[in-house]
């Protein structure tokens, strides 16, 4: 089966006032694509990728509708199986990688009790796993890494080393959430070639993003999201070629003009340093 994920119908809603919040969407994800799901804040992007992974409340949230990870329907499956799914195999790049982790506990301590949460292995043997995952994603000085807590290192470390952990248990599917926001254009261009890689080596990345430029990069087909819907669809070429509704329109003009004012800015700053 080519089709890893299958969502369909899906509706989310808010249960204690039955308001919905994410309408009728639907897509698919193939091995070895990426798929980018666009739109501001506040349009439904990250509440999908949370009901695919079973992450919110059902105190709080109704969902309603299909998700099939390889034929399996998640919004049937017990919340065991769920767990052994979940950074197994369907993995979740975080928003913000400082929130990702315990910032009383080194980097090595959580990885490794990551690992030994989905196998049956050591302790010495998880820690070495851990170091040759960091390794893959080529970060300088793994063993120094491992030892190191949350606040001692980078934005852009911490990133990649969240895909690391990510890819660690070798996923059918990644979902990144926004994965370069808050990084500088070189921490952004090495995040986005290791998801390249990622993709390449055939596992489906559903990108999640409001950056038309880092959709571009990287996807293969695009969802457009506003106010829980989709309003657009088709390939990046398509997309970007002859956006079909106002509203993608306006997001890619003002793409346009954020990368005018993005060089202009820099211009000036040449010539204030010569």
């Amino acid at each position: 089966m080519s089709e890893l994920l299958q969502v369909e119908s899906l509706c989310i809603g808010l249960k204690q006032t039955g308001k919905p919040i994410v309408k009728q969407v639907s897509f698919a994800l193939r091995k070895g694509a990426a798929l980018a799901v666009v739109g501001e804040s506040g349009s439904g992007k990250t509440l999908t990728c949370k009901a695919i992974l079973r992450l919110l409340h059902d105190r709080t949230f109704t969902v309603s509708g299909s998700i099939r990870y390889r034929g399996q329907e998640l919004l049937a499956a017990s919340e065991r199986d769920m767990r052994a799914l979940r950074g197994n195999r369907i993995a979740m790049i975080v928003q913000h990688p400082m929130m990702a982790f315990d910032p009383t506990a080194t980097i090595g301590t959580q990885i490794t009790e990551t690992i030994m949460a989905h196998r049956r292995i050591s302790k010495r043997d998880a820690y070495s796993s851990g170091v040759r995952a960091l390794e893959r994603m080529n970060l300088p000085r793994c063993e120094q890494l491992m030892n190191s807590y949350p606040s001692e290192l980078s934005g852009g470390m911490l990133q990649r080393i969240v895909i690391a952990l990510a890819i660690i248990h070798e996923p059918d599917v990644i979902i990144a959430d926004e994965p370069t926001t808050a990084l500088d254009v070189r921490n952004q261009s090495m995040v986005l070639q290791e998801l390249k890689q990622l993709k390449q080596s055939g596992i489906g990345l559903l990108l999640v993003t409001h950056d038309f430029g880092v959709a571009a990069g990287l996807a293969d087909e695009m969802l457009v999201m506003r106010e829980g819907e989709v309003i657009e669809r088709g390939t990046v070429h398509d997309v970007f070629a002859a956006p079909r509704e106002a509203y993608t329109k306006e997001l890619l003009e003002a793409r346009i003009l954020m990368r005018k004012e993005d060089r202009h800015d820099r211009d000036e700053g040449c010539i204030q340093t010569v």
